[in-house]
């Protein structure tokens, strides 16, 4: 059980250590929060705020941080932003604010609008503005982007780019989520999604779900509205299948069994297999070229050795298994390299031929390094040995 002190301790460590490695070397009480929250079923989480701000305060000038934990100092850091802010973008960040209306969390910020106020005021400008250097990370809360067709967190998973690009080529429409707050009666009416929306599922699929005022289900309907709804839906989720099916992708249809007509729930999609790059050289050419050479057997274990280790050590030397010392990493590598040879050798010499071409990257070098290996040694070398 650790003290208070040696709590307080290691928590003012961890935050100082997070600002330096991604906050750009700035104390924020956004990433006082997120550390505090991170650890607060830890020891350093259950440390007082208090002592933790007071100690991050000490170590502040030597560990190269900067803090803006009060409102006077984020009010001061935003002056310095603003201050190296022309005109025309300060203007424009106003008009952005204005345009958020009541859901932009700028417009609630009142140190932002009482920094911009005095930007665009005709004062001058203090003395403690002049040649400062503004930290370089945001002050303030941006508004979160509409998700349109996935979620924002979404929105870059592999393959969601692609399918929203399946789906507007053949115009089909894609729901919108409002990231402003809506009333439950304005999000499930004709203001609320519309569409096909795309979540990530297991694996490389992708879930597509139809959106008709705000509900992808039909859960508080009256029989009635249902029935009108379900023929609907149905309808969707066929040109949303059509269309995957038309770009190449795999379709599964997730249908319900409770129901005595046909209810379509939602469509899971697989893009398709990306097409692995063909080999250097086809099986017959490599038999044509252990004839060529008259490659027997165990004639090029060693060469195969060699040039799986070659890979090993670039792998190495490229960072693989950071969670393992070096030693480790390098046995790690090299065994598996061991490994890989092995597997190719005792599959024989058209095998062998194969892997040494994927590892030379062209015919004409894998040629030249036939060559080399099978070539009889030089009269000079013959004369050294004797």
């Amino acid at each position: 059980m650790s003290t208070p002190t040696e709590r307080a301790d290691e928590m003012a460590r961890l935050v100082i250590a997070a600002a330096q490695q991604d906050n750009d070397c700035v104390v924020t009480r956004d990433l006082m929060d997120t550390v505090v929250k991170m650890h607060a079923d830890t020891e350093p989480g259950k440390a007082n705020p208090v002592s933790v701000r007071r100690l991050i305060r000490a170590r502040a000038a030597a560990a190269g941080v900067r803090v803006v934990l009060t409102d006077d100092e984020r009010y001061w850091a935003i002056r310095e932003q603003l201050h190296h802010m022309s005109g025309d973008q300060v203007h424009a960040l106003c008009d952005s604010i204005a345009d958020g209306g009541e859901d932009d969390p700028r417009g609630h910020d009142q140190v932002l609008v009482d920094a911009i106020s005095v930007r665009l005021s005709n004062r001058v400008s203090p003395a403690r503005l002049w040649n400062c250097k503004p930290v370089s990370v945001r002050l303030w809360q941006e508004p979160k982007p509409d998700g349109v067709g996935s979620t924002p967190e979404h929105a870059q998973h592999p393959g969601m780019v692609e399918a929203l690009d399946v789906l507007r080529a053949v115009e089909v429409p894609v729901a919108t989520f409002p990231a402003r707050r809506m009333l439950y009666r304005e999000w499930h009416s004709p203001q609320g999604p519309q569409g096909a929306f795309i979540w990530p599922g297991a694996g490389r699929t992708l879930e597509v779900a139809w959106y008709i005022d705000g509900a992808h289900d039909e859960r508080n309907l009256t029989s009635r509205q249902a029935r009108a709804v379900r023929d609907a839906r149905n309808a969707a989720l066929d040109d949303v299948a059509g269309a995957f099916r038309g770009a190449g992708w795999t379709v599964w249809r997730v249908e319900s069994r409770r129901t005595a007509t046909r209810r379509a729930l939602r469509v899971d999609v697989t893009p398709p297999a990306e097409e692995e790059p063909p080999p250097v050289i086809s099986e017959e050419e490599a038999e044509a070229l252990v004839a060529e050479f008259g490659i027997g057997e165990g004639d090029l274990d060693e060469a195969v050795y060699d040039a799986a280790n070659k890979d090993a050590a670039g792998e190495y030397n490229g960072g693989a298994h950071p969670e393992l010392s070096d030693d480790d990493a390098y046995e790690e590598v090299h065994d598996a390299a061991d490994a890989r040879a092995s597997s190719v050798n005792n599959q024989g010499a058209t095998a062998q031929v194969q892997f040494l071409a994927e590892c030379c990257g062209t015919a004409e070098g894998l040629r030249s390094l036939l060559e080399d290996l099978t070539s009889p040694p030089a009269v000079w070398e013959l004369a050294a040995a004797v």
